[in-house]
């Protein structure tokens, strides 16, 4: 993952693929993995935050919103589908599994779902729900940030983890940009 010098405004780039934040997410698989092989001049941090905190939280602050974690939201796949005729997937954010809590959350996905003629517009209910799921996730009391380092490896479950990006401002230089490489596992 480098920045390619992709318009991180431009709603079917993939963000991954800019130097811009990149806001809490979780990947389709179980698990994923990160290897730094070079840093950015400054910034890119990992940001990491519990979801079960994050649903702890908003079940202490707003039960009335918690059973809405249950039901499908719908997701964008934003074009990825190359025959066009899969546009969006219905996704609850919550579910149990084996006796435990798993999430699947994904804010631009979510968010920009609406995009499409056939959807409606976020009630004010989902509205207040994701505002306040990532007001939460962004408290500096719940998550981590991780400066990675060349050599550095990360490992998150896609299951109880979210992860982020920090913005960040690269070398100048080709050789020194910041490089990680991405493995997506499914157990």
């Amino acid at each position: 993952m480098a920045d390619t010098g992709d318009d991180a405004s431009d709603p079917f780039v993939r963000l991954y693929r800019t130097s811009s934040d990149i806001a809490y997410h979780c990947d389709a698989a179980d698990v994923v993995g990160l290897l730094c092989l070079r840093a950015a001049r400054s910034g890119g941090a990992s940001r990491i935050v519990s979801s079960l905190s994050i649903y702890n939280e908003l079940l202490a602050r707003r039960p009335d919103l918690a059973a809405r974690l249950y039901e499908p939201f719908l997701l964008d796949v934003r074009n990825e589908d190359r025959s066009g005729a899969l546009r969006y997937l219905p996704i609850p954010p919550c579910r149990y599994a084996e006796g435990r809590l798993r999430t699947f959350y994904h804010s631009d996905y979510f968010r920009s779902v609406v995009r499409h003629d056939d959807v409606a517009p976020f009630s004010a209910e989902d509205q207040t729900l994701l505002d306040l799921y990532e007001e939460i996730g962004s408290s500096p009391d719940l998550y981590l940030d991780m400066e990675l380092a060349p050599g550095d490896i990360q490992w998150l479950s896609n299951h109880a983890v979210l992860h982020a990006r920090t913005a960040y401002d690269d070398h100048p230089e080709p050789e020194r940009r910041r490089h990680l490489l991405r493995l997506w596992l499914s157990l």
